[in-house]
């Protein structure tokens, strides 16, 4: 297992070696490193680490880690949602009904009441079969 991880990060690792060297052969003067290689050292260093990154990439680490940082601050985070309500376990059973209608064309309507709406599921469910039959 730790062969695939490992061959796995050299192949990103040098994916994104050939993509600076091919810009620093392309570049003009003292130009900037753009943004899709910053971001693309991100996503290497997120994996094969910041010191290695660097050291391949020819980076300063520093600049790197700061610019992981800024990326991490800027996504949205999706951990797990941000409420959960849990039931007061001292409170007593909800009352539900669920009320299920079909007609002859197989047009089907289910409800879902909970709580004090369950007495008027009954008078809905009438009030529907009377205007279908």
């Amino acid at each position: 297992m730790e062969t695939i991880r490992t061959s796995r990060r050299g192949g990103v690792l040098a994916l994104a070696e050939r993509g600076f060297e091919q810009w620093r052969r392309s570049r003009e003067g003292r130009e900037r490193i753009p943004e899709r290689l910053w971001r693309m050292a991100i996503d290497v260093a997120a994996v094969c680490g910041v010191s290695a990154t660097a050291r391949r990439l020819r980076l300063n680490a520093t600049m790197l880690k700061q610019r992981m940082q800024v990326a991490a601050d800027d996504q949205p985070r999706e951990d797990g949602p941000g409420f959960v309500e849990l039931p007061f376990l001292g409170a007593t059973p909800v009352a539900e009904c669920i009320l299920e209608a079909e007609d002859a064309a197989g047009t089907k309507l289910r409800i879902h009441l909970k709580a004090g709406a369950t007495a008027q599921a009954v008078s809905l469910g009438r009030m529907l079969w009377r205007d279908t039959a």
